[in-house]
């Protein structure tokens, strides 16, 4: 036998009210429906259910029987399935993964671990890096909560993504270089010998292709794959690089290295926040973008 769960809901209102108009009433639907409803579950389960007595409408046997059952399933059914889901940041233990190139960690992760320490006290955060065809199996599966950065394959329709500010790139020469502290000419750029930084990053890309469009070509006599070596080079030669515009900034306040203008009309590129279409009404994914939103989104380019 199978019954619709709305008519319990019928069932014990009639019970708790003592007649089918005060029920409809309470459920908020006509007196009618309400009759019709109890008609179709006295059918259901082959008992009257409710005998008039008088103005008042007195329980069967077989209705007494079920009540509290009925009762009980009504309650969980509105507490754990139909009452909207929260999110209490104060006491989450969950633990915020986030894909972040190596550039992204110096861009978001200081202030996002900040803000979320003060907000979420009891949460962890891990960071991990992907290629881009696996990123959008990790945030459908939860593994990955948000992607932080310039990803720009990552274009599946069920990918949400948010723009959070504009960056762009900056050169680096040590501080007592000839060149420091003048304009940097195309001519001068293309003379001077390059440290690249190979990580991997479509940003680099990028870079390189407008170069190659604009027929411009650099002398590279030194190729990294990280930039944690990058500053202590730099100060040490007369090497230029072209890094993003935070991370320079990052090494100028801490050792001899000056930024210069590159000298090529390079466009800034968007960093965005990419989350999966399945988690983009759960309530810790929507707190999340909230906070993430409040950090970093503006039009700066920096």
């Amino acid at each position: 036998m199978r019954t619709d769960l709305n008519l319990l809901r019928i069932l014990l209102a009639v019970y708790e009210t003592g007649n089918v108009t005060a029920a409809a009433k309470q459920l908020g639907i006509s007196q009618p429906a309400a009759s019709a409803a109890l008609a179709r579950l006295r059918h259901s389960l082959d008992d009257p259910l409710f005998i008039r007595t008088g103005t008042a409408m007195e329980a069967t046997p077989r209705a007494q029987g079920i009540i509290e059952r009925t009762r009980e399933v009504i309650e969980i059914i509105d507490r754990d399935i139909l009452t909207s889901p929260t999110f209490d940041p104060t006491t989450s233990e969950h633990e915020f993964v986030f894909c972040l190139s190596e550039v992204g960690e110096v861009v978001f992760l200081p202030a996002l671990f900040e803000r979320l320490r003060q907000a979420a006290p009891h949460a962890r955060v891990r960071t991990i890096s992907l290629a881009p065809e696996d990123l959008t199996e990790s945030l459908h599966e939860g593994r990955v909560d948000s992607v932080l950065g310039y990803f720009p394959d990552l274009t599946a329709p069920n990918i949400y993504q948010q723009r959070l500010f504009s960056h762009n790139l900056a050169c680096l020469i040590r501080s007592d270089h000839p060149l420091a502290g003048k304009p940097l000419s195309l001519e001068a750029f293309c003379a001077l010998e390059h440290l690249q930084v190979r990580d991997g990053s479509r940003r680099q890309e990028m870079f390189e292709a407008h170069l190659a469009k604009a027929g411009i070509r650099r002398n590279i006599v030194l190729q990294t794959s990280h930039y944690m070596s990058v500053p202590s080079i730099i100060e040490r030669s007369d090497l230029v690089v072209v890094l993003p515009r935070t991370v320079a900034n990052l090494y100028t306040h801490r050792l001899g290295v000056s930024i210069v203008e590159p000298p090529i009309d390079m466009p800034p590129y968007d960093l965005k926040h990419y989350w999966h279409a399945r988690f983009h009404k759960d309530p810790r994914s929507v707190w999340l973008r909230s906070l993430i939103a409040e950090l970093f989104m503006s039009d700066t380019v920096g």
